[in-house]
């Protein structure tokens, strides 16, 4: 076909097609219309009000909370490892490079750019807008784009990698900023919205509830993430990250950071910053360009049932304290592990999170008070908090000695060397379906005590054993890779 040809024949069909759409719109008329109709049972607005009444609340929440939401377009460098600058090398010529390894060999890193997608939130007027660590993170330039498209570079004033929040400014005013709402008031099957860019799908709306609360943070960077997390069903995908999670008054409840998926697109599971943690953090960024946490000293987790049994504090509600660091404020104060801290300044505790929360939001120097049971007994402990950025403290632990043996929890074990950090009985194996296995103790992990009691030989784990209380779980103090843990063991009749 040569171009004239090709030319007349685009034309006819054009010609075709529009004629074709004529034709349509003529049979489009009134007598084509009338041609449709409906035999569907007949209803009255009254019977969907419910789901009217629903649309038009999510609606207005929309609308309220839109204009405060930004689209965030983020350009950086990071450096690749060695084995992605040897994917690049076409693979007959691998082979040559393979045969050279080791520092004196290794390849110039060149920086490779990236680009990112992500959602923030206006917080003031003047052009503060908090999004996550995760969305700036190595970013060489931020670009923001408001709801009514206006652009604006803008400045990155401080990030924080524990609670994964940063906040960045754009020079403007009169900017439409969010609310915040009281996220310790969520209760699962809450209404809430979540706002953003999911796949580019810039300001997009999604409803759903709160699925749950306080839900820990094992998904993100470690020991060291802070605080917990709002979970819900409302989707979230890649680019929503940043972008509010609203309740029905339009109240910035949690900021969206991650989802729980096999596949990375939305599996009903997302995750997001509670606002009570979101505000301290980001007033501090705003205020010192970083966060300024007070230091307690202790490593603590949630207070089970089996735990709260044995220490006979059932029904209890609190954070139990596994270690307690050396050179810590909590050990100057007099704090002790099995300790279960029930209230911290006036605060009720119900798990670790909140303490961990509770007292970073406290200024180093300043004095807190911490309510504790310690052996069914209520004591108030003052203590005054440090800088948590300047903290090192190591648990504190006994002394070793070297005798070795196997005792009677299914498990083989031996002294620790005199000149380990940590003082106990080292795990050499775990007898399958043994107490010890049930508990979930593995090999190498240290026996530091057991129902409170230092031991550093089989003397002295054979002793406890036999002074345990019958029916009663053993309460074991153990070292992992982890950090300190308290295990509830099970008396050997109750564990198969």
């Amino acid at each position: 076909m040569n171009a004239k040809t090709r030319s007349v024949s685009v034309v006819t069909s054009c010609l075709a097609a529009c004629g074709l759409g004529v034709a349509l719109m003529a049979s489009s008329g009134p007598a084509a219309r009338s041609v449709m109709s409906s035999n569907m049972a007949p209803f009255t607005d009254a019977a969907v009000a419910p789901l009217l009444a629903l649309d038009r609340a999510t609606e207005a929440v929309a609308e309220r909370i839109t204009p405060a939401v930004v689209n965030i377009q983020v350009v950086g460098h990071s450096s690749p490892s060695i084995s992605q600058q040897q994917e690049q090398i076409p693979e007959p010529f691998q082979q040559f490079f393979n045969q050279f390894q080791g520092p004196q060999f290794e390849m110039p890193r060149q920086p490779q750019v990236f680009e990112a997608l992500g959602t923030g939130v206006i917080v003031s007027p003047d052009g503060y807008i908090v999004t996550n660590n995760h969305v700036v993170d190595g970013a060489n330039q931020v670009e923001v784009t408001l709801n009514d498209r206006r652009r604006f570079t803008a400045k990155v004033i401080g990030t924080d990698k524990p609670t994964d929040l940063a906040v960045i400014k754009i020079n403007a005013s009169g900017l439409t900023s969010a609310a915040f709402g009281d996220s310790s008031l969520l209760k699962p099957g809450e209404t809430v919205l979540a706002i953003g860019d999911p796949m580019g799908m810039d300001f997009s709306v999604t409803r759903g509830i709160v699925s749950a609360v306080n839900r820990s943070r094992t998904l993100s960077d470690g020991p060291d993430a802070r605080g917990a997390f709002i979970q819900t069903d409302a989707p979230i995908n890649h680019g929503n990250s940043g972008g509010p999670l609203v309740n029905a008054r339009g109240e910035v409840v949690g900021i969206n950071t991650e989802i729980l998926s096999s596949s990375g697109a939305s599996a009903g599971i997302g995750f997001a910053i509670p606002s009570d943690l979101v505000q301290p953090t980001a007033a501090s960024l705003i205020k010192n360009g970083k966060v300024v946490r007070g230091y307690l000293g202790v490593e603590v987790s949630d207070l089970t049932p089996d735990v709260a049994d044995s220490l006979n504090e059932t029904g209890v509600k609190g954070a139990l304290v596994n270690q307690v660091n050396s050179g810590s404020p909590a050990l100057a104060a007099g704090l002790k592990p099995y300790d279960v801290i029930t209230r911290f300044n006036g605060h009720p505790i119900a798990g670790s999170s909140e303490l961990q929360t509770l007292a970073g939001a406290v200024a180093p120097g300043e004095t807190a008070s911490v309510e504790v049971l310690r052996h069914g007994q209520p004591k108030t402990i003052s203590v005054t908090l440090g800088d948590a950025a300047s903290a090192s403290g190591q648990p504190v632990s006994a002394d070793a000695s070297n005798e070795s043996s196997t005792p009677k929890l299914g498990m083989q074990v031996t002294p620790t060397d005199p000149n380990s950090d940590v003082a106990g009985l080292r795990v050499q194996s775990v007898t399958p379906g043994s107490p010890a296995m049930v508990a979930g103790i593995g090999r190498d992990d240290i026996i530091e005590q057991v129902n409170e009691h230092p031991v550093t030989t089989v003397a002295e784990l054979q002793h406890q054993l036999a002074m345990a209380p019958k029916g009663k779980d053993l309460l074991l103090l153990v070292h992992s890779h982890a950090g300190d843990a308290i295990v509830p063991v099970p008396p050997a009749s109750e564990s198969h």
